[in-house]
């Protein structure tokens, strides 16, 4: 990739970047020209990583040292909330953790930085895989209420779990949504069980 970057005091510069490699403009986004703030390192527009470090002066090397893992822990929570912003998921959560985050970092409070962006990057990447387990769950409990359906089971329990699901996965309470999701096939597969066994009871009455 080959960033251009003008500068109004000397000719137009060009640079080779090698995709992938984190790069400074404290200006925005080298690739794509986003609005970058303070200890973003992530943007948010394109998904480049980038170097955007704000200059700390006097700082001990224990603290420089401890800015920068600082910095790479707030550039994996963006990158976790990135891929769950893909995914549509909410989350509200880790924004405000990383929000706080790079305001310590802005203040120079690396060590509360470091902790909240962690937390934060952790609650993305939970509600990432809850999320996804979610999908698989909706699926095969509207699966098992239709079969459910179709062998003349009562079913009215386990559609109600199903919507609560769907409820709960619309305010981005993905882990509660998994819950009513298992509890719907279950409550599916519970009501066909309980025809199977009513048929098998007849069918021996009616030998």
């Amino acid at each position: 990739m080959t960033l251009r970057a003008n500068d109004s005091h000397g000719p137009v510069v060009e640079e080779r970047v090698l995709p992938g490699t984190p790069v400074e403009n404290p200006r925005g986004c080298p690739a794509c020209g986003g609005e970058l703030g303070a200890y973003d390192l992530v943007c948010w527009t394109c998904g480049t990583k980038v170097r955007h470090l704000p200059p700390v002066e006097n700082l001990t090397p224990q603290m420089r040292e401890l800015q920068g893992i600082a910095a790479g822990a707030i550039a994996n929570a963006m990158a976790s909330m990135l891929a769950g912003r893909r995914l549509g998921l909410r989350l509200s959560i880790p924004e405000d953790l990383l929000q706080a985050a790079q305001r310590a970092a802005i203040h120079g409070n690396f060590p509360v930085a470091l902790e909240l962006a962690s937390r934060s990057g952790e609650e993305a990447e939970t509600l990432s895989i809850a999320f996804e387990a979610l999908q698989g769950r909706l699926r095969k409990a509207r699966h098992l209420i239709a079969l459910a359906r179709e062998e003349g089971a009562d079913i009215t329990e386990a559609e109600r779990l199903l919507e609560m699901a769907s409820g709960a996965s619309e305010a981005g309470d993905y882990r509660g949504a998994l819950r009513y999701a298992i509890k719907a096939g279950q409550k599916a597969e519970e009501r066909r069980g309980g025809v199977t066994a009513w048929k098998v009871e007849i069918g021996d009455w009616l030998k």
